[in-house]
């Protein structure tokens, strides 16, 4: 590691930049990468973008005046960058060896709580300690995936009553590996939660003890569901080959980055003791108007913030290149074509949202699975070498990089 904690590479990557921001006798103190703050690269930005902006100098050729300029906005683009990443609170970053998948989608029917209860099965079935919770709040049936034929003593209803004090009180062990966290949707009102309830439920989540927590959703775009969805390391939308399945997931998609946007200095957020009142209204704004949006695009959003909030830049920006959805195609026929499926909802989130939706894989249509809900055994329970594990195993070495 280099100074102040920074990677070699990062370092010089610091330096680079910061030789556009800062005088050269600055950079030679050992202890100025240590010290350095936001607020000192955005005092230095202001003084050099008014110093070097083109409109200052009209006698220089234009290219080479906005090329000076431009160097100088992205390193402090690069520099901000860096910094949010290293203030991150210790407790976030330790949080991190927990990996919680989000299994989402803004349409019901298409297979999520099948999936993420063969999912749980899958991970604890590899020896790590995996924890299912039922998040459909208003449509809890996860438990009945995991052989849990009657209704559970305890559920999230009872935690967020105030009834127990933590999750792991309702946390009971399912039939098949991994442990069980169920809801209760015959509670009149379940699924509308107050605000400080979700909050409290999304933090003691983040407490749990596990290697892996696997998130079951609603099928809608609410704004519990997305803030759930928002909260996993891996958010995981599945679709079918019907048009209003993938039409619903590139819908959940992109509720699930205006909510992002619109929630970047929320409580829940990593970047809450930055708040900045003005950022938050501009992007309000500029998303949410009442008129229709006032920005299209996710490119468009960026290119007023450009223009208008160039100090900003870097925190939107890193907020969106953190967002990451990944798309399963469930439920498709034998030799059917997915192919243009994937491309549909690959080429709208590039175009609108200006993201890349990484593919993970298909499942196929398996008469084993209808006969699983049936039974009430997980089909990777009875069949852990059969192709539906197989199919499911391959998704999880694409999204978590195993060998």
């Amino acid at each position: 590691m280099g100074s102040a904690g920074w990677g070699d590479e990062q370092l010089r990557e610091m330096r680079i930049a910061c030789s556009y921001l800062f005088p050269a006798e600055l950079l030679k103190d050992k202890d100025f990468f240590g010290n350095i703050s936001i607020e000192t690269v955005k005092k230095a930005y202001r003084k050099k973008a008014k110093a070097y902006h083109p409109d200052m100098h009209p006698q220089v050729t234009k290219g080479a005046a906005s090329d000076h300029f431009m160097r100088i906005q992205d390193a402090y683009e690069l520099i901000t960058s860096c910094l949010l990443e290293k203030m991150e609170p210790a407790a976030e970053r330790s949080a991190r060896k927990k990996v919680a998948i989000a299994v989402g989608g803004a349409k019901g029917g298409v297979g999520k709580s099948v999936f993420a209860a063969n999912l749980g099965v899958l991970l604890a079935s590899r020896g790590f300690k995996t924890v299912v919770i039922d998040l459909d709040l208003g449509g809890a049936n996860i438990h009945l995936y995991l052989g849990k034929r009657k209704l559970l003593k305890h559920t999230i209803n009872d935690f967020l009553g105030k009834r127990v004090d933590t999750l792991e009180e309702i946390m009971v062990e399912s039939d098949y590996g991994p442990l069980l966290i169920g809801g209760n949707s015959s509670e009149l009102g379940a699924a509308n939660i107050e605000f400080a309830k979700k909050l409290r439920l999304i933090k003691s989540i983040r407490n749990i003890d596990a290697d892996y927590v696997v998130l079951d959703l609603g099928g809608d775009t609410s704004y519990n569901i997305i803030d759930f969805f928002l909260q996993a390391d891996y958010g995981i939308v599945v679709t079918t080959r019907d048009s209003a399945s993938y039409i619903s997931a590139y819908h959940f998609i992109k509720a699930a980055l205006y909510r992002k946007l619109n929630r970047i200095f929320g409580p829940e957020s990593n970047l809450r003791d930055q708040k900045d009142v003005d950022l938050e209204r501009f992007i309000r704004e500029t998303t949410m108007s009442p008129d229709g949006a006032k920005t299209r695009t996710i490119g468009q959003l960026i290119g007023n913030i450009r223009q208008h909030r160039p100090l900003d830049l870097s925190v939107v920006t890193r907020a969106i290149s953190d967002f990451r959805p990944y798309l399963i195609v469930n439920k498709v026929p034998k030799d059917a074509d997915i192919h243009s499926v994937v491309m549909k909802v690959q080429d709208v989130t590039k175009k609108w949202l200006s993201k890349e939706v990484t593919f993970l894989g298909n499942i196929a249509v398996h008469e084993e699975i209808e006969k699983s809900v049936i039974d009430l055994v997980p089909v990777i329970a009875k069949h852990p070498y059969g192709r539906f594990a197989v199919e499911i195993e391959d998704i999880v070495k694409k999204l978590l990089h195993w060998e």
